[in-house]
């Protein structure tokens, strides 16, 4: 069969490979896989800076943000059903099966020896069939079936916005404003989300306001502003919450300082800058003048993939063709190298590996 296969940590290494289909175990499910969405991690483990094959493989299955149909079912599995239309979760639980591992929230984890599928220690779904723990499979409508494929980013955002509702719970918290930086997919989908929520929306990005970024921040309902044009000092208002998505450390440092009285910053974000600044002291001192709160999340678990399931169907009833447009181009596995020549103002590569 095919698979989208890298070499880390060589450089540039993605190609299309002919690999063994696997058999599921007892425990496991076999996936037909219908698409899978190419992102930074994916980019980043092309570029070498990270990525781990499963022991005793020369290479990695790349492929974290899949859809498939369940095609096969080991003896112990009651979870899915043969035909069921699934998303696999990322992370599994670590060796030690800690705590949080043990609750189901491996997300959480606190020794750091997880394995996550197409990343770290496990072959991902960029492959005609893949095998995953039943138990880590989600069931996806088969209304939402093509905007599925959104999901796996969709819960990173679900679990930053959750964790900002629950820490907000240490006040009485009124809520109208947000700004989020950022028009990548993570930075799109919060958007979309927090107006499904009822917030006013600013979105910042270094795109122009003429392109597709901007323009589906402006079909939801939200502001959009080119931070190349305006910076965030020049703004007339603070947030009640920040969402950083942009990866850029020089903005991230910048939006600790967009936050009304109370408010909180939550960062999605990799920083790889390698920059000095001098206002770190100011940023402190305004974080804790102002009991404000900031903290980092990353992955999610599988309570997050199930509310962005419902957000989807809420996206589809309000906003119907908003998620269509974040499909930038769609590739067959054979032109999989493509889809690692990132474009600025590209939002969403996906290859369909029904596609002929």
């Amino acid at each position: 069969m095919r698979a989208v296969v890298v070499t880390p940590p060589e450089r540039n290494s993605v190609q299309l490979m002919e690999i063994h289909e696997p058999e599921p175990k007892e425990n496991e499910a076999l996936l037909k896989i219908l698409k899978v969405g190419i992102d930074a991690t994916d980019r980043e483990i092309n570029d070498g800076y990270y990525g781990q094959p499963p022991e005793g493989s020369p290479y990695l299955v790349l492929g974290h943000e899949a859809v498939g149909i369940v095609e096969e079912i080991g003896g112990n599995v009651k979870s899915v059903s043969v035909g069921d239309i699934v998303v696999p979760t990322v992370r599994r639980p670590c060796v030690e099966n800690c705590v949080n591992c043990r609750m189901g929230e491996v997300d959480m984890c606190t020794t750091g020896t997880f394995s996550e599928h197409g990343i770290l220690k496990l072959h991902g779904f960029a492959s005609d069939y893949a095998v995953s723990d039943a138990d880590y499979l989600v069931k996806v409508p088969e209304e939402i079936k093509e905007e599925a494929i959104f999901l796996e980013p969709l819960s990173i955002v679900e679990k930053g916005l959750s964790q900002i509702f629950k820490i907000q719970e240490r006040l009485v918290w009124e809520r109208e404003d947000a700004l989020v930086v950022g028009a990548d997919p993570p930075g799109l989908l919060a958007t979309i989300v927090l107006r499904l929520r009822g917030f006013n929306v600013l979105n910042m990005s270094r795109n122009r306001v003429e392109s597709t970024k901007a323009k589906i921040v402006r079909d939801v309902g939200g502001e959009y502003l080119d931070e190349r044009v305006n910076l965030f000092n020049t703004l007339d208002k603070k947030f009640d919450m920040v969402i950083e998505a942009s990866g850029a450390a020089s903005a991230a440092l910048e939006a600790c300082g967009m936050t009304k009285q109370n408010g909180i910053v939550c960062f999605l974000g990799l920083y790889r800058e390698i920059q000095e600044c001098e206002d770190f002291g100011k940023v402190f001192s305004n974080m804790t003048l102002g009991n404000r709160a900031a903290f980092g999340s990353v992955s999610s678990n599988k309570k997050h993939f199930e509310m962005g399931i419902k957000d989807l169907l809420e996206i589809k009833k309000k906003y119907p063709k908003v998620m269509t447009k974040l499909v930038s181009r769609e590739l067959t596995p054979e032109k999989v190298t493509l889809g690692f020549k990132s474009d600025f103002e590209e939002i969403k590569t996906i290859i369909n590996f029904q596609k002929k």
